[in-house]
């Protein structure tokens, strides 16, 4: 993923960054290919989040390893608020797939995740009422209109998706139509590559 969206300058944006291997990953690549754009790794600066402590204190260890500038902090992306709309040079992100627990009503309203639509589930009830309409059924198509919402106007991204994401049905396959027909996706497989 570094190698093709090539984050050697600029902001690189993790919103489920774990111990921050994307952004140790982008350091190495500044480092490989230094000769071709110059030793400027301290033009990049990375911000991240991830929702458990102890592994935002391990990711801030591994960027003063690297010597990456930075802002990493302790966050749940779906219900703590971002200031991302149109921020970033570049995204990488491996999220956590077919989150199944997040409520409509804590980004229903954010215009990061619900530009290009927000996932509804297949059917006014598949069996258990209320709970179907108030939650999100798999959240991988708000962490890709996250992606691309945060993206500024000549940014890049690149993340991984499980390989259902790429033949999603229903509000999914609406999503993923929008994604297209906006120019937001050159690529679609297990990785997928936002312009």
């Amino acid at each position: 993923m570094v190698e093709v969206i090539e984050p050697y300058h600029g902001k690189l944006f993790d919103p489920a960054c774990g111990s921050a291997g994307m952004f140790v990953q982008s350091a190495q690549f500044i480092e490989r290919h230094k000769s071709h754009y110059g030793d400027e790794n301290k033009a990049i600066y990375v911000t991240g989040q991830h929702k458990t402590g102890e592994t935002v204190k391990l990711a801030k260890m591994n960027l003063l390893i690297n010597g990456l500038k930075c802002e990493i902090k302790e966050a749940n992306t779906f219900t703590d608020d971002l200031d991302c709309v149109g921020q970033y040079d570049y995204v990488m992100a491996n999220p956590p797939f077919n989150v199944k627990d997040v409520k409509l009503d804590m980004v229903k309203n954010k215009p990061y995740f619900n530009k290009y639509g927000i996932p509804q589930n297949k059917s006014k009830s598949t069996g258990s009422g209320k709970e179907d309409k108030d939650t999100i059924p798999n959240a991988n198509y708000l962490w890709i209109n996250l992606f691309a919402t945060s993206l500024n106007e000549s940014g890049r991204a690149a993340l991984v998706m499980p390989n259902s994401a790429s033949d999603a049905r229903h509000s999914e396959q609406e999503i993923r139509i929008r994604l297209l027909e906006n120019g937001l996706i050159s690529q679609m497989t297990r990785t997928c590559f936002i312009r």
